[in-house]
């Protein structure tokens, strides 16, 4: 009768150690999946930001190009309050920076 049960729990370690290596194996296939799909997401990420970076430099000119005219079309427009402008801005930047 020992024998029986010896027998027994030989078998349930035998099943318990085959059911847990089967469960390692599973969550490694999950896990591999989970780096994988991670790793696409990723990749695009990258592509999308590297993509944004380069239209950076066009977007920066256009606005540049744009506040260049609107200046451009202010003064022609408004010569003398330009003027003024300038040199009070001019005036505020110097007492400023003779103060430091």
């Amino acid at each position: 009768m020992a024998e029986t049960r010896m027998e027994a729990v030989t078998d349930d370690v035998k099943i318990l150690s085959r059911d847990a290596k089967k469960m390692v194996q599973e969550a490694h296939e999950d896990a591999m999946q989970k780096t994988g799909e991670l790793s696409e997401k990723c990749k695009e990420l990258f592509n999308s930001a590297i993509a944004t970076a380069k239209e950076v430099p066009a977007v920066a000119a256009a606005k540049t190009k744009e506040v260049a005219t609107s200046t451009d079309n202010y003064v022609h427009q408004n010569p003398w309050r330009a003027v003024t402008l300038s040199a009070g801005v001019g005036l505020l930047l110097g007492i400023i920076f003779a103060k430091k």
